[in-house]
């Protein structure tokens, strides 16, 4: 600590030699000496107010505002947190609420509701018995995000794994897996 003291004040003495040492330092300080009185105490007066003025914008300034900003976001939290207590009971009773029992076999209810969308498997292969896994060629795209939402929302059936690729304008070719 006291290297570091010392070394610092070694760097402080080196400059200000450096500093008094330079041809318009010793102008501004000639320029200074010369001034009255009064003239130089207006001087220190406004060199005191410069340098609280940088401070205040350099340092000051960009703290407060910091400081603001993060009680801002802090209240906001808490409003959020006090929000999410709120629904507490409400997620509740949706989660106690169970699901329908399905009619029928996954891969059933999966070939039933796509025939609505003129959609036809192409391949399937069960995966137990809450997942399938399907390929579907030359799907129209629109009909394929219908199913897929008809699925989740009526039946309770999600996709957990898709790949598409691009068949012709409009159409895709997919391999998924349902789970439900």
């Amino acid at each position: 600590m006291n290297e570091l003291k010392q070394r610092l004040e070694s760097e402080l003495e080196q400059l200000m030699s450096r500093v008094r040492g330079n041809r318009q330092f010793q102008q501004m300080l000639q320029a200074y000496l010369r001034l009255s009185a009064r003239d130089r105490l207006a001087v220190n007066i406004l060199t005191l107010l410069l340098s609280l003025y940088f401070i205040t914008s350099v340092f000051l300034s960009p703290a407060l505002k910091h400081l603001f900003t993060a009680e801002k976001n802090y209240q906001q939290q808490i409003e959020n947190h006090a929000w999410m207590l709120e629904q507490q009971p409400i997620v509740k009773e949706m989660l106690a609420i169970k699901p329908a029992v399905r009619e029928g076999s996954l891969l059933s209810i999966a070939s039933a509701t796509a025939k609505q969308f003129d959609i036809t498997f192409n391949r399937f292969e069960p995966m137990g018995d809450d997942k399938v896994r399907l390929r579907l060629d030359q799907v129209e795209f629109n009909a394929l995000v219908s199913w897929l939402g008809v699925l989740e929302s009526d039946k309770g059936i999600v996709a957990v794994d898709i790949s598409l690729d691009a068949a012709s304008s409009g159409y895709v070719s997919v391999r998924l897996t349902i789970q439900g």
